[in-house]
């Protein structure tokens, strides 16, 4: 495929990055200090000195990421948002080109897709952030290229691995959607990148249960976070949302308040556990003593993570829980500078009418090119990731963005029909032109 027109979106997507960067200067949060903090360790190779509190509910793949690259960004959010975003841009291409190349994506489909990804707020925003999406979803891309590609050869194998163990790694929930993964080459009776795969990511969880054990005195291969997400997501409130305890102690349980506290007083590798153990036997009690309204709760969280943008995360600090989605904050002048309400509508529009267009546009493809194998993976990753967010864990909408990445491609599909229908300006047709006049060439 001609190169030309992917530089120049890929540069324009850096350009947003930055600019995005610099007018809203977002700063680094609570989690992005914990992750580089743990990233501090790696790179130091300091494990005796190990901080217990910022390595308990932070799974081990980011850090590694952001230790990796230190020397280049040394840390500073900038330039960590350039090079995530170059990882980006680079699994994307990876994945359209294996796209063009068997026969999926025209070369006219795999520009349009290229730069509906990019020119994405969800996209750039998220990859100028200290967080774990921006790398969960360049390591999803990854690995879907490499399956597209078949994983037949070394280099695809390679990066098949790399994909699939920096993904479960950065996210430990992306656990659940390992089988799916793993079906295309068992199903192709191609088990090198099985057993590969297997391989070396019970390897990682095995030093990681390693480390635990260091840190911890307790062997998991996981981190000590899933207890917070879990009570979070079935909490007795009725909002489907985490929330900061320290703000209010209603979040908790009733009469719960003093176990809580009580955690308070331990060092940082008691704390950890005992908070992890508290929250998951309160989860399970919600359900076990109302069980039907947890279910009512399920579709609210389902909403908070595909209808919300992934930089609106209005519902952790909130101190007051109330059902819905509560969109009406977004609007509240009280709490907003004045541009606030203008800003929100704004990103809230351009991300409907992405998720607007995403749905229509599998249509489009479905209609026109039949249910294959591929859609069939996308849309299974979907029900896999939206139930286990829905259900176990919570509804935030930074969380839909590894597998929005993938989603959004099926939008080119959309542009293509209205381009073709209503303006008739054989874009498509004369970029399709340009493409074979360059193979010539």
């Amino acid at each position: 495929m001609k190169k030309k027109y992917f530089v120049l979106i890929a540069v324009i997507h850096l350009l947003l990055v930055v600019t995005d960067l610099m007018i809203y200067k977002y700063g680094i949060g609570p989690d992005g200090l914990r992750y580089l903090s743990a990233a501090n360790d790696f790179a130091s190779f300091n494990f005796s000195g190990m901080d217990a509190a910022m390595h308990c509910n932070t799974a081990p793949g980011y850090p590694l990421f952001l230790a990796a690259i230190k020397l280049v960004t040394w840390n500073k959010q900038i330039m960590i948002a350039i090079i995530q975003s170059l990882a980006f841009c680079m699994a994307l291409y990876y994945l359209l080109t294996n796209l063009f190349a068997k026969g999926y994506f025209s070369y006219a489909m795999c520009i349009t897709a290229y730069a509906l990804a990019l020119f994405s707020p969800e996209i750039f925003q998220t990859n100028a952030m200290v967080l774990a999406e921006s790398l969960c979803a360049s390591a999803l891309l990854l690995s879907c290229g490499a399956l597209i590609n078949g994983v037949q050869k070394k280099s695809s194998t390679v990066l098949f691995v790399i994909g699939v163990c920096f993904l479960v790694l950065t996210k430990f929930e992306y656990i659940f959607a390992l089988p799916l993964l793993l079906l295309p080459p068992i199903a192709k009776k191609n088990y090198r990148p099985v057993v590969a795969t297997v391989f070396f990511l019970g390897l990682a969880l095995f030093l990681n249960a390693w480390k635990n054990y260091f840190l911890f005195e307790k062997v998991s291969p996981f981190s000590f976070g899933s207890g917070s997400a879990m009570y979070g997501g079935n909490n007795l409130n009725g909002d489907g949302s985490w929330h900061f305890t320290n703000k209010s102690l209603n979040y908790l349980p009733p009469d719960k308040e003093e176990n809580y506290l009580a955690t308070l007083q331990l060092n940082s590798k008691c704390l950890c556990l005992e908070q992890d153990s508290l929250f998951k036997a309160w989860a399970k009690d919600s359900w076990k003593n109302n069980a039907g309204f947890q279910l009512k709760i399920i579709p609210l969280k389902f909403l908070k993570l595909w209808l919300i943008p992934a930089s609106m995360d209005f519902y952790t600090r909130m101190t007051e829980f109330k059902p819905g989605l509560q969109l009406r904050v977004l609007f509240d002048d009280a709490i907003w500078p004045w541009y606030g309400k203008y800003k929100h509508a704004f990103y809230l529009i351009v991300y409907w009418l992405y998720a607007l267009a995403t749905v229509v546009g599998f249509g489009i493809k479905i209609l026109q090119d039949k249910f294959r194998s591929a859609d069939l993976f996308i849309l299974l990753l979907f029900m896999i990731m939206s139930f286990l967010y829905s259900t176990f864990f919570y509804g935030l909408g930074r969380f839909h963005v590894p597998v929005f990445a993938l989603l959004v491609l099926y939008a080119a599909f959309t542009i293509k029909f209205i381009d073709t229908r209503f303006f008739k300006t054989a874009i498509f047709k004369r970029l399709e032109q340009m493409n074979q006049t360059e193979i010539k060439l």
